[in-house]
Parts: C-alpha cells; sequence; structure tokens
C-alpha cells in the first residue's frame, strides 16, 4: 500500500476524532486543506460546522482586518 494513504488514512482519523486541526492533517498527509476536505468526504465525513459557525467566523475575521487596518489619514 502507498505510504502517502496510508498517512493520509491516519490523519483522517485523527481529526475525526478531534486530536488535529484540518490544515494540520492536511499537513501531516503532505494535502492541501481542501484535497483533505475532499478526503474525508468520501470517506463518508460529514461537518458538524455549521452555516452559522463560518458566519461567525467571517464576522470575527472582519472584525480583525479592521482593527488592524492602517490608518490612512495621514
Amino acid at each position: 500500500m502507498d505510504k502517502r494513504r496510508i498517512n493520509k488514512e491516519k490523519t483522517a482519523e485523527l481529526y475525526m476524532a478531534g486530536k488535529t486541526s484540518i490544515s494540520g492533517a492536511a499537513e501531516d498527509a503532505k494535502l492541501t486543506v481542501p484535497e483533505m476536505m475532499d478526503y474525508l468526504v468520501s470517506k463518508g465525513y460529514k461537518s458538524e460546522y455549521s452555516l452559522e459557525d463560518f458566519t461567525r467566523g467571517v464576522t470575527v475575521l472582519e472584525k480583525k482586518l479592521k482593527q488592524n487596518k492602517p490608518d490612512m489619514k495621514r
């Protein structure tokens, strides 16, 4: 069996058990985050991450970006 495939399966198991992040799993499997997500979906994984969670994350990110925006009034 392909060594990368074993690593991908193991990292997917760790992610589904809540022991690593999606980016951590992707990095360990030498995949991009979208590739890791596609792999998880192909294995039947269903995320509990809701649209509300996503929207809340976007709101937080927007606030942080506004706080870090340089003052252009000079």
